[in-house]
């Protein structure tokens, strides 16, 4: 493992080196294909465009996520920027300096890579949904081909760039970026082929967040009594850190679990709501231009959402508190898109012709 471990520090070491100009891109890769981009920023896109792909498309971030973090705690791997540090692999001779930057201390073990892993996931579903609209209005064989071909070159151009990227700032080695991609890819196609997750009840939706907050704890429990500390590697993140400000507790397992388990309640909330039920009937009753609406209400969204991200930060030092509050936070975002905006667009269209009447 220290051989694998090594070679995978000279990677980082030689990206670092020979394409230290490049920092700007890698680093803007890694923020950018960071979960909850998916959630503040993919899905009300996508929801406004295809809905039930849209629904499709939470279900594999948060099930990909979960399956993630059940990996991360049984597998216990090590990052690049704290192993280095502590490995008596090169004995007398220097070890590689490798450089780190804020989203480098991240204090969940390292295999495999969250960001690999979900970039994975969710730009496969979102290109599995994209190819098969598309390839309904092509006839030619030789345009379909095109098209897939070009799409599937793009898929696999973004998941080279984000594994590269999460090479290059230090946070994953080559070999738990690669397992990411490809179980990512696993998980997306199995959702995929379950259709139970489009007609999915409201039980449903809170059974299915709760199972996965129970088992993900009840593992966490049983290996604490084990004897197995969990925890082990966010202790190694603030000793090998070299800023203490960059270790967040934004970035541990525990805090991915809550904010997963409210992101899909509060889709099950949001579709299964009487604001969800009413606007769609007022689109359909009043004949509103569906264009048109779906475009408020997609501005509309990503306004709310972002200047709800910026005003709704749950400190970081209050334990149980930012659990709850962060589980809070993220169901409040796909409620937000799926139900309250577009009630409050309906509402307001629906006067605006009342008063032009």
């Amino acid at each position: 493992m220290d051989l694998l471990y090594s070679s995978g520090v000279s990677s980082t070491s030689y990206l670092q080196t020979h394409y230290s100009h490049n920092q700007g891109y890698f680093l803007l890769v890694s923020m950018a294909t960071d979960l909850r981009n998916t959630f503040f920023l993919l899905f009300p896109i996508w929801f406004h465009v295809q809905q039930a792909e849209a629904v499709k498309l939470v279900w594999v971030a948060v099930v990909g996520d979960w399956v993630n973090l059940m990996l991360k705690w049984l597998l216990f791997g090590d990052r690049p920027y704290w192993w280095v540090q502590e490995t008596g692999f090169y004995g007398n001779s220097s070890q590689p300096l490798i450089e780190q930057f804020p989203m480098t201390c991240e204090t969940g073990p390292g295999s495999p890579s969250g960001h690999a892993m979900g970039a994975a996931a969710v730009y496969y579903t979102m290109m599995s949904s994209l190819l098969a609209t598309v390839l309904k209005k092509e006839g030619q064989q030789i345009r379909r081909w095109c098209v897939r071909v070009s799409l599937w070159t793009l898929f696999w151009c973004v998941q080279v760039c984000v594994c590269l990227s999460r090479v290059f700032v230090a946070a994953h080695f080559p070999h738990q970026v690669i397992t990411g991609v490809i179980i990512g890819i696993l998980v997306a196609d199995s959702l995929s082929r379950t259709q139970q997750i489009f007609k999915a009840c409201l039980r449903s939706y809170v059974l299915t967040s709760l199972l996965l907050l129970s088992l993900a704890l009840l593992l966490y429990l049983c290996l604490q009594l084990a004897g197995v500390n969990l925890l082990w590697s966010v202790e190694k993140a603030r000793r090998w850190c070299r800023q203490a400000e960059w270790v967040s507790v934004d970035t541990s397992p525990l805090a991915s679990l809550f904010r997963n388990s409210g992101t899909l309640m509060g889709l099950g909330l949001g579709l299964h709501s009487p604001l969800h039920v009413h606007s769609s009937e007022t689109v359909v009753s009043r004949g509103v231009d569906g264009a048109i609406y779906k475009g408020i209400c997609l501005s509309a969204t990503l306004v709310v959402l972002q200047l709800f991200d910026s005003a709704f930060q749950p400190p970081i030092h209050s334990g149980a508190l930012f659990y709850l509050l962060s589980f809070c936070k993220s169901a409040t975002v796909p409620l937000t898109t799926v139900a309250i905006v577009p009630y409050c667009v309906t509402t307001a269209l629906k006067y605006k012709r009342e008063k032009l009447l």
